[in-house]
């Protein structure tokens, strides 16, 4: 499984930025080496060797704070295999685009100013991994979890989870066996499943969720995934808990952190996200493309849409997209092609102005941010003639 190609890094990882420069070459070179620096911590990787189709890699960190860390966990991008770590243990599965090596257990302490090293050997046909341009670096200082951080390992944990019963269903094993047969034993239990860089699972489905949330959330967090219907569907629901805390991360629904554990709670305050332009502009989008599919299917022309008095997203108001909203029709389409990562958006589709053009239709879509006054369109003002 490759399921992790679009995850980012979480919120409170310590995020280091480059220090030196190194000019990438298109082979790996023994001396090839670049130095990292961030709030709390220098690192540098280097690379020791390369023979033989292998790469052996030192990566040392210094502890820069006041106070000694207990646990570190290093992460980057390598697309060579890992054969064999010293000093240090493979977190993350070893198909994982990204690579998380932690302390072996030994030398998970380090006192302020003092520096830790560990070294592992790859597998490098050709010679032609790169140095990674940045690392992610995490320790048990860190233990804070906003409600932000607690949706984003929701919805990474919601991805990894998507990709899994793909997996199964690949394998002729269904939806329903998967929770009665125990894929989700642990993550499904009534209290979720415990994540850290310090737990051990030995269900791959476990071992990897969490590796995932460790990336997003850290201290003492659990996972659960259950099941729930959604427009008719079995579906699930992934929910991230800072136990220390109580807040509650959701997804789908992301939440202000009061969502009610262990079921797919709506009815809590919706996060606010304050969704970018570039949001806006591709949700914008998406509604074009859903009201074509609309008309195309039910043979209807863009203005006999427009003039039905129930149809919500040409009205003044428009429509606000909800998860628990029910609608018929073309509003119901919008508003389902958008619920799960646009919630609280507003659409508005509306009939092209009398002095612009655009060939290839005759209306345009606009979507709002209500919390920041925000908005997208679709088509774009510059392909639009006057």
């Amino acid at each position: 499984m490759n399921i992790f190609k679009k995850i980012m890094s979480g919120a409170t990882a310590l995020t280091l930025a480059c220090g030196l420069s190194l000019t990438a070459s298109a082979e790996l070179k023994a001396g090839d080496y670049k130095a990292y620096k961030g709030a709390g911590y220098m690192a540098k990787y280097e690379v020791l060797s390369v023979k033989d189709g292998k790469s052996t890699v030192k990566v040392t960190l210094k502890n820069t704070t006041k106070k000694k860390i207990n646990n570190w966990a290093v992460r980057f991008v390598n697309y060579g295999d890992i054969e064999s770590v010293k000093n240090g243990k493979l977190f993350s599965p070893d198909y994982w685009m990204f690579r998380i090596i932690k302390d072996d257990g030994t030398n998970g302490s380090v006192a302020p100013n003092e520096c830790v090293s560990f070294s592992f050997t790859m597998t490098d046909p050709g010679n032609s991994s790169n140095v990674p341009v940045g690392i992610t670096v995490y320790s048990d200082l860190d233990k804070s979890n906003s409600v932000k951080d607690l949706n984003k390992t929701a919805f990474a944990c919601y991805n990894g989870i998507d990709q899994i019963l793909n997996d199964y269903k690949a394998k002729g094993v269904s939806f329903d066996e998967c929770f009665k047969n125990g894929v989700f034993a642990n993550l499904n239990s009534k209290d979720g499943m415990k994540t850290g860089f310090n737990y051990k699972y030995r269900s791959e489905t476990d071992r990897e969720i969490n590796a995932l949330a460790s990336m997003f959330s850290r201290g003492n967090i659990s996972v659960y995934v259950g099941r729930t219907e959604i427009d008719g569907e079995d579906t699930y629901f992934v929910q991230a808990k800072d136990n220390r805390t109580g807040k509650v991360g959701q997804y789908p629904h992301p939440t202000d952190g009061t969502a009610e554990w262990g079921k797919l709670d709506l009815d809590a305050p919706l996060y606010n996200k304050n969704y970018s332009e570039s949001n806006l502009d591709l949700a914008a989008r998406n509604v074009h493309e859903s009201v074509e599919d609309y008309l195309k299917a039910e043979g209807l022309d863009y203005q006999s849409l427009l003039e039905n008095d129930d149809f919500q997203a040409a009205s003044k108001d428009g429509l606000k997209i909800d998860m628990k909203a029910s609608l018929t029709g073309c509003d119901k389409l919008i508003n389902d092609k958008l619920k799960f990562n646009y919630e609280g958006m507003i659409v508005y589709v509306s009939k092209m102005p009398s002095d612009k053009y655009v060939f290839w239709t005759d209306f345009m879509v606009q979507t709002k941010d209500p919390a920041t006054g925000k908005t997208g369109q679709d088509p774009q003002p510059e392909l639009v003639l006057r």
